[in-house]
């Protein structure tokens, strides 16, 4: 009986010691305050960004696209950033700003923790009866990996754009209104 006992003792203590070895891994990657170990192993990365308000004006048989607005982001690893905006070609805002760690971590999360780097398609063509849409270009350089990605917004796209497309932009959008 005694054996019986220190059996399922020994048996309930070797079932919960990986149980805790999992929640000691998880919890700091699941709480808020947690940093991914992806985010902390990237020493070089810039981003670009560029969005573009088109406009398509036909002359009959030509046609030509132009910016109506113009929107360029770079952001380095340090949080250096410069923003540039023109309306109907014209210059506009020039600003340089940095960009809080808390920040740059986010975005770095954002890039190597979504899958941004593996996305197989790089451009995404806008429909043709779209006269006027919204184009973006995501540049991304990360140590000796560096993605190009071109779009439109998905009511103007011919294919299907990725969501997480979307996430990044809105992303970037929200480090430009907090810092201009």
């Amino acid at each position: 009986m005694n054996a019986l006992i220190v059996n399922k003792k020994i048996l309930i203590g070797i079932t919960i010691i990986p149980i805790i070895i999992m929640l000691v891994i998880a919890i700091p990657k699941i709480s808020p305050g947690g940093e991914q170990i992806s985010t902390n192993t990237i020493s070089v990365m810039r981003v670009e960004f560029i969005k573009e308000d088109i406009k398509r004006v036909s002359y009959g048989v030509t046609e030509r696209a132009g910016a109506i607005k113009s929107e360029i982001l770079v952001i380095d690893e340090k949080g250096k950033a410069f923003y540039d905006l023109k309306v109907d070609g014209e210059k506009g805002v020039d600003i340089r700003f940095k960009v809080s760690s808390q920040d740059i971590k986010r975005l770095k999360g954002l890039i190597t923790d979504t899958g941004f780097m593996h996305i197989p398609k790089s451009e995404f063509a806008v429909k043709n009866n779209k006269s006027e849409f919204t184009r973006y270009k995501l540049n991304v350089s990360l140590d000796n990996q560096a993605k190009t990605v071109q779009w439109v917004d998905q009511s103007a796209s011919k294919d299907f754009v990725p969501p997480l497309l979307t996430m990044m932009s809105d992303a970037i959008t929200k480090i430009i209104e907090n810092y201009t």
